[in-house]
């Protein structure tokens, strides 16, 4: 949580602001598209649902559509972070690489425009690849255990932990994408501070499921990530040589 107060003050900064305005107005426009669908869809979506619900188990209905109701809030708020940083993509990097650059922090030149576009749309598949292949397996699991009595309770807590591992990646991997940081070692060094990357990531996580806020959730994110990254990660891949200097 640190990390965001710090990085909300940083993008408080006159030099800061063109690299948010892009990304906002696209985040306002992805908001009325994809909460729209959401409000026209939760209901239905929660009845299909219950309808799988043997009629013993009619009585704890209410115990289902909470768990059910909580799992796609989750859902929406990844669902909404993956979509909108797909497009942002490009002014996500160049918000990253602008806090690097003011920390200190060496970076490869002589790229051009083009180039950068091309490597963070390249990047944003990875992890999209990623996310959607995980995901699958872990919402399947999570469905299974969702008709299970009293067990089910655990799974918004699952859903909620897988949630907040992806948005940390998410945001941590601007500033590694930005210092060609292989993403696979990014993964398995940001378990290291585990307690800072799931915080974090649980943070913003909490701050997509509220509509309106998710708006300006995105930027505050990127910079928070770039931060813990040049905190907590950066350090690692020195120490381990994994990462390649200007």
């Amino acid at each position: 949580m640190q990390h965001l107060f710090s990085a909300f003050r940083t993008l408080m900064n006159p030099g800061y602001r063109k690299y948010i305005l892009i990304p906002l107005v696209a985040n306002l426009i992805l908001f009325v598209i994809i909460t729209g669908i959401l409000a026209t869809l939760f209901s239905d979506v929660i009845d299909i649902a219950l309808n799988y619900i043997p009629s013993w188990l009619h009585f704890m209905a209410w115990m289902f559509w909470l768990v059910f109701g909580l799992a796609l809030l989750i859902l929406y708020g990844l669902s909404f972070t993956l979509i909108t940083n797909l497009i942002a993509a490009p002014f996500n990097g160049l918000l990253a690489e602008k806090i690097q650059r003011d920390n200190g922090i060496p970076m490869p030149e002589g790229e051009t425009l083009t180039h950068i576009i091309m490597r963070t749309l390249w990047r944003e598949i990875v992890k999209l690849s990623y996310f959607i292949s995980y995901g699958l397996a872990v919402t399947l699991i999570l469905m299974l255990i969702s008709f299970i009595p009293f067990v089910n309770l655990v799974v918004p807590v699952l859903a909620f932990i897988w949630g907040s591992w992806c948005i940390a990646i998410q945001y941590l991997d601007y500033g590694a994408d930005n210092c060609q940081q292989d993403f696979n070692d990014l993964r398995k060094l940001a378990k290291r501070p585990t307690f800072q990357t799931f915080s974090f990531g649980g943070s913003v996580t909490l701050l997509t499921m509220i509509p309106v806020v998710n708006i300006f959730v995105m930027p505050l994110a990127v910079a928070a990530g770039t931060q813990l990254w040049i905190k907590d990660i950066y350090p690692l891949m020195q120490e381990q040589k994994l990462i390649n200097q200007a």
